[in-house]
């Protein structure tokens, strides 16, 4: 056992790497902290190594800030990870931690245990029982068991620790998402997870939003086989500026119970192909070997159209943007994300935002029902 020698020393030094393997207080468990020592003084001997300190990091700031005088325990230890170690078994079994905290301080430990176990199989004639096995799958294992929970489990936070945009590690720290549920998130495609980290840091429940994502059929941006459609009401400010909508070149059954195309193609009827006249509503496929196309099309046949009105996203850096902006009459950018509906009646909102845009003689119209829903403009 390692022996205690209680001191008052005073001008104590900060490891970093120590310091890094207590979890944060909370700011209600800190403020607690500090108004029990400004009251009743500082009852524990902080534990030094040396001169260095490794137990008692917030009452050593607390006790220097308002000059409060406390006293240290010396421990002895062979090397820092012998410290590393003893310092993770004290925070996980004083602490009141979820999984993720716990896992999270012996992952920062996994080098030592890793050190001491190899250090305990080289003294010993038979290999150790007990050590931290070479095999991956058992050193996981044992890892896991540390932490107090499986293997797998163990792995998994891992894999959420090291890949997981920070909102969804800050939701599983706090306990407001699941190691799984952050888990599945990191097997999302890039556009998911960011769109998943961006409503959490805008306040949605971290467990709701990863829930709707998960369940939400596969959907490329409203590609041109739809599985996102228009809100109704988007579709009939349109109706209203431009009196009717006779063309809907990309869409297809389901989103026509809304639309009410006199005419539409599908991707099996391919709109690129044919004629159009009238008045266009078009909400293209966002897919980027597509979008592109519907733009040019669209720029072909404004002297055979009488009205035009697009929904896009508003990627203004692109070259397809460039060349809808430079030819319209109007725009409105709405306020919020276009929350567009599924089969379901699910909604779900893209990541980026959106932009409504007018080809016509009736921008004032136009701007007068969009102004409802955002912010319209008309480009110079």
């Amino acid at each position: 056992m390692s022996e205690l020698i209680v001191s008052s020393e005073n001008r104590l030094k900060i490891d970093p790497e120590f310091k890094n393997l207590i979890p944060p207080l909370t700011t209600e468990e800190y403020a607690g902290l500090e108004e029990s020592i400004l009251h009743e003084g500082c009852r524990d001997a902080l534990i030094v190594w040396g001169d260095t300190l490794i137990d008692g990091h917030n009452r050593y700031e607390i006790c220097t800030r308002h000059g409060i005088p406390f006293e240290t325990a010396e421990m002895f230890f062979p090397s820092r990870d012998d410290v590393k170690l003893w310092m993770m078994k004290n925070q996980l079994a004083r602490r009141n931690l979820n999984d993720m905290q716990r896992i999270t301080i012996v992952r920062k430990c996994e080098d030592s245990v890793r050190a001491k176990a190899k250090e305990r199989q080289e003294s010993t004639q038979f290999g150790g029982g007990g050590n931290i096995s070479t095999t991956a799958s058992k050193a996981r294992d044992e890892l896991g068991s540390m932490a107090g929970v499986s293997g797998k489990t163990y792995e998994h936070a891992v894999t959420v620790l090291e890949t997981a945009p920070a909102p969804i590690v800050e939701a599983t720290m706090q306990d407001a998402l699941s190691i799984n549920a952050a888990y599945q998130v990191t097997k999302m495609g890039p556009e998911q997870q960011e769109e998943i980290a961006l409503r959490i840091e805008q306040g949605e429940t971290p467990k709701e939003v990863v829930s709707e994502v998960r369940n939400r059929p596969h959907v490329a941006n409203n590609s041109g086989n739809n599985e996102w459609y228009t809100p109704a009401d988007y579709i009939e400010a349109a109706r209203e500026v431009m009196g009717s909508i006779d063309i809907d070149p990309a869409s297809n059954d389901i989103a026509q119970e809304t639309v009410k195309a006199a005419v539409y193609y599908t991707a099996e009827t391919n709109g690129l192909d044919k004629e159009w006249r009238g008045n266009v509503w078009m909400n293209p496929p966002y897919a980027s070997d597509l979008i592109g196309k519907f733009i040019d099309k669209l720029v072909g046949e404004l002297p055979n159209i009488e009205q035009a009105i697009v929904l896009v996203n508003n990627a203004t850096e692109t070259e397809w943007f460039g060349k809808l902006i430079s030819r319209s009459s109007a725009v409105c950018f709405p306020r919020s994300r276009v929350k567009f509906y599924m089969p379901d009646g699910k909604t779900g909102a893209p990541l980026q935002g959106q932009a409504v845009i007018y080809f016509g003689e009736h921008k004032e119209r136009f701007a007068e029902v969009f102004s409802g829903k955002g912010w319209c403009a008309i480009p110079v």
